[in-house]
Parts: C-alpha cells; sequence; structure tokens
C-alpha cells in the first residue's frame, strides 16, 4: 500500500552521557546521544515535524538557577547549524511550511524549538501538557521540564488528543489480531487516512506518544523515549537504575518497555524501530535521505 508519505531523519543538537547510564556495563566514557527529529511530507497535509531537537533557546532558558542544573547535568551540543530551523532552510523548507508538529512529550531536547513553529498546529496529550505546565522551577528541572521554552500563546496552536481506539496489532495487520498475545500499544488514526498513527508509550514521561508512519513497502515507528537504544529491545538490555530517576512513572516505563520488545518480535521485518536518542539507528536512516 502507498500512502504517499515521505520521512527524512535529522539530528537537531545532541547531549552527552556516561555510557552505563543507557547501558550498563559500558562505562564511564561519556557517549552522544542524538536528538532526533523526523520530516514528514504528507500528500495532503503538507510538512509535519516529530519533535524539535535542541535549539538556542534552550540555552537562553538555562542561564539562570535552577534550570542551569539542567545544562550541568545534561550537557547539550549545539553546532551552528545543528538545529532543525537551519537544517529544514538548508532543504529549501521555511518554518511556516510546517503545518503540523508533533511533540512526543514536553522534555527540553525535544520542544526547544516549538516558538519557531508559530503557525503550525502542534499534537499533543493532556498528560503531556500538564506534566509541564503544572511544575515547579524545581521540580520541572529534575524531571526534564524547562516551563520557559513553552510559550505562553501555544494554546491557540494545541489539538489535544484525548482518544487512542486502536490496537497495534489492527493497525499493522489491517484486519484483526495477529497469533499469539496482543501487544497491548493503543494507537490514533492521526488524519485518518491510514497514514500516520499516534501510539500511547507512557512512563518515560506522562502523556509520551510516539509516531508510526506507513511507508509504502514498511514502516518507521518513532519512538521517542520510550527507549533510549535499539539494543534495549533487540537485545532486551535495561538502562542503568539511575536513569528511572527521570521517569514519570517507572513501572508504566517497564510495561510500555515490554510491550515494545513483543512489538520488536513479531514486526521487525515489517518496521524500523526508531528510538530518539540511538545514533545507530538514526545514523541509518539518515544515510537513507528521503524514505518512501
Amino acid at each position: 500500500m502507498s500512502t504517499g508519505l515521505k520521512i527524512k531523519l535529522f539530528e537537531g543538537g545532541h547531549c552527552v552521557h556516561p555510557g552505563f547510564v543507557v547501558k550498563p556495563g559500558s562505562g564511564l566514557k561519556p557517549r552522544a546521544f542524538p536528538a532526533a527529529v523526523a520530516l514528514i511530507e504528507h500528500p495532503s497535509q503538507g510538512y509535519l515535524l516529530f519533535d524539535t531537537g535542541y535549539h538556542e533557546n534552550f540555552f537562553t532558558v538555562t542561564r539562570t538557577f535552577p534550570e542551569r542544573f539542567y545544562a550541568w547535568t545534561t550537557p547539550c551540543k549545539l553546532k551552528h547549524g545543528d538545529g532543525i530551523i537551519e537544517q529544514l532552510q538548508l532543504a529549501g523548507i521555511a518554518p511556516l511550511q510546517i503545518n503540523h508538529l508533533v511533540l512526543s512529550h514536553f522534555h527540553a531536547d525535544h520542544i526547544a524549538a516549538v516558538s519557531e513553529f508559530n503557525s503550525a498546529q502542534i499534537h499533543c496529550t493532556q498528560q503531556g501538557l500538564n506534566s509541564i505546565q503544572q511544575s515547579g522551577r524545581i521540580n520541572g528541572v529534575r524531571k526534564g521540564y524547562l516551563k520557559k521554552l513553552l510559550p505562553a500563546e501555544i494554546t491557540k496552536q494545541l489539538c489535544i488528543h484525548t482518544q487512542f481506539p486502536l490496537a497495534f496489532d489492527q493497525v499493522i495487520n489491517g484486519r484483526g489480531a495477529s497469533e499469539g498475545p496482543a501487544i497491548e500499544l493503543a494507537c490514533a488514526d492521526l488524519f485518518n487516512d491510514q497514514s500516520l498513527y499516534l501510539v500511547a508509550l507512557p512512563g518515560h514521561a506522562a502523556g509520551q506518544i510516539g509516531l508510526l508512519c506507513q511507508l509504502t513497502n514498511r514502516w518507521v515507528f518513532l519512538l521517542a523515549d520510550a527507549c533510549w537504544l535499539i539494543d534495549s529491545l533487540a537485545d532486551e538490555v535495561d538502562q542503568h537504575w539511575l536513569a528511572n530517576f527521570l521517569c514519570d512513572d517507572v513501572a508504566q516505563y517497564r510495561a510500555t518497555l515490554a510491550q515494545l520488545r513483543h512489538c520488536y518480535r513479531r514486526y521487525q521485518h515489517l518496521i524500523d524501530f526508531v528510538p530518539s536518542h540511538c545514533s545507530a539507528t538514526i545514523n541509518a536512516l539518515k544515510a537513507k535521505g528521503w524514505m518512501q
């Protein structure tokens, strides 16, 4: 089935952590974790972005305390030209041409450039929005939120998604469940045209969503931070317990990860699974250019 979708991956800067945080046993050596941004060209809806990566706004809002602790504990690298705005411009796309912006969740490395897209309809969940709007400055920093990144006037752009009525197996198979235990991931058809599906992936952050994209002969599943490395699915490698402190709900995170592993085992022949911070996966898909 051809949906007419085209998708391209970018890296909107990166942060640095000791390797063991996301892959126990990999040592203290600093490791770069890219902030993936996906650009999708839809045949009738135009351009859509999944997340925004880092932006100069990040450095502006982390100059003062307590926000500076975020920059200290999660050092960000963003060279000139690495921001999504500059990369879109190189591709001949202006910010005003982005008609839709899907925010997987509201951690700073996923929303830092949101103010650049003031003509886009912004898709998110109410739980995700509440997590940043209702957080205090200190607790917000502890959980990865920088409220100053979210423009006050964003309300008029919001499209809040509350219903995820479709079963994952039904979406992939088109008819019903596959043989074996059902995959308990809930989906919503974003444009009601069977091309893009929001997928509820709670746990790492409140109300986190992924995006499942149907290309001609394959699917691309943008996982946000439901896992940080493809190893978490392929080899069932768990993140270090220290990383659990960032989770909104550790039990929910583990339940979501268990379903994604089930999904990977069943559908890896049909789906490219894309964690937002997995260099190996992102670099491989970036090298392909536009996928369709």
